[in-house]
């Protein structure tokens, strides 16, 4: 069957155009495309919105669901990485390949097409996350496009061990080299580390940083030190940079120049930071989510992403994008139709680009999109729409 689809709102356009689709493939996108007495169904989206499909920019489809297995009862970072540490012995493929199938289920039912997943490599897992993910990417491939950042949850400075499986990992094809500094006592070494196991492979780098409410906890400027030193420009990814927050604007200000001279991509996660942080505080409960607001003020390139999903580190989560621009609008303050417009673009199009991803709303391309069942990126958001139906290989899916 070919279709042509009249009135939807591109969402990365905002702008309405019809699409036409023969023999599985999109054929044309444009104004007032007619059937001409093609044997076509005509479906008016009436202004729905219309989109290559949420991109997830930060996920531990590794760790998923482990909440069913250990309980972090504390609701601490420190607590989450130990009693981690303690359970990643008894993870098999067949445990992991499980958790994370049930949540890509989950996240291709609210229209995520695009995933950016960190996965533990270090000398406890060894690489048995790795292949796991690497065997579910290979299996997901005709519908959600992955990119696997191999992580070393337990550093790496000092620790050679820890530090050969991440090299193995990225002989093994893991996309991009991850890194969490703060767990080191030198965290700078730690990050000329990941730096050089970069450079010598020609891979991006996606780190978490700073997910502390310490104010003196300021890597971030390290790493776009590094970024820019090495000529890294528009290569490196940040995760949480949570101490942000504990500073004034006027202090942080050098640090987001240093950012947009190295093209960082920050990536906020208010989900689970919103649950860890403040842990310390009995007053004036800091929310630690890094300054969306403030950074897109200063030109910043930030996307909010789901994190974790009903692990040890944040027993929530249902891999719903919409959902997770939903608590980013309360928890940051973003109410406005430019704020959650701003939202929106954070799990779509934005992060699309930015990593490098594919684009599936493109003529030539085997028709693989979603139609949201809302008209507006706010009415989205406010409403937590589902989808009005997808199309997936050429073929259209219709939801009940």
């Amino acid at each position: 069957m070919d279709y042509i689809l009249k009135n939807g709102r591109i969402a990365s356009l905002d702008e309405i155009k019809d699409i036409y689709i023969k023999g599985g493939k999109i054929e044309r996108i444009g104004e007032n495309i007619k059937a001409n007495g093609l044997d076509v169904e005509i479906i008016d989206l009436e202004n729905r919105l219309v989109l290559d499909g949420f991109v997830d920019a930060h996920m531990h489809l590794d760790k998923a669901l482990i909440n069913e297995r250990i309980a972090n009862r504390s609701g601490t970072l420190d607590e989450a990485i130990r009693i981690m540490g303690e359970y990643k012995p008894k993870m098999s493929m067949e445990d992991i390949k499980d958790r994370a199938n049930r949540v890509l289920e989950k996240a291709y039912g609210n229209g995520t097409r695009y995933i950016r997943t960190h996965v533990d490599v270090d000398h406890i897992i060894k690489l048995n996350s790795l292949q796991a993910l690497m065997e579910i990417r290979e299996e997901w491939k005709d519908k959600v496009e992955m990119q696997i950042v191999a992580f070393p949850q337990e550093g790496v400075v000092d620790k050679e061990e820890a530090f050969h499986y991440l090299r193995e990992a990225v002989e093994m094809g893991a996309d991009i080299v991850g890194g969490i500094p703060a767990r080191e006592e030198n965290p700078v070494e730690h990050i000329s580390m990941i730096f050089d196991l970069a450079l010598k492979h020609d891979l991006d780098i996606d780190m978490h940083i700073d997910e502390t409410d310490d104010p003196k906890s300021l890597t971030l400027r390290d790493l776009a030190n590094m970024a820019v030193k090495n000529g890294y420009i528009g290569r490196v990814s940040a995760g949480h940079c949570c101490s942000l927050a504990a500073n004034e604007k006027e202090d942080i200000l050098p640090i987001l120049e240093l950012v947009k001279e190295a093209s960082l991509n920050i990536i906020s996660l208010p989900s689970t930071n919103l649950y860890l942080q403040g842990r310390g505080d009995t007053r004036n409960i800091r929310r630690g989510i890094t300054p969306i607001k403030y950074m897109i003020e200063q030109d910043v390139d930030v996307f909010i992403a789901s994190d974790n999903v009903r692990d040890a580190f944040n027993p929530f989560g249902n891999a719903n994008l919409l959902e997770i621009a939903l608590i980013t609008a309360h928890g940051a303050h973003m109410g406005g139709e430019e704020n959650l417009k701003n939202l929106f673009d954070m799990v779509s199009h934005l992060p699309m680009e930015a990593f490098g991803f594919n684009k599936n709303l493109k003529v030539g391309n085997r028709a693989n999109f979603i139609m949201l069942d809302a008209v507006s990126k706010p009415g989205a958001i406010i409403s937590q729409s589902g989808l009005y139906g997808y199309f997936e290989d050429g073929k259209l899916r219709r939801k009940e």
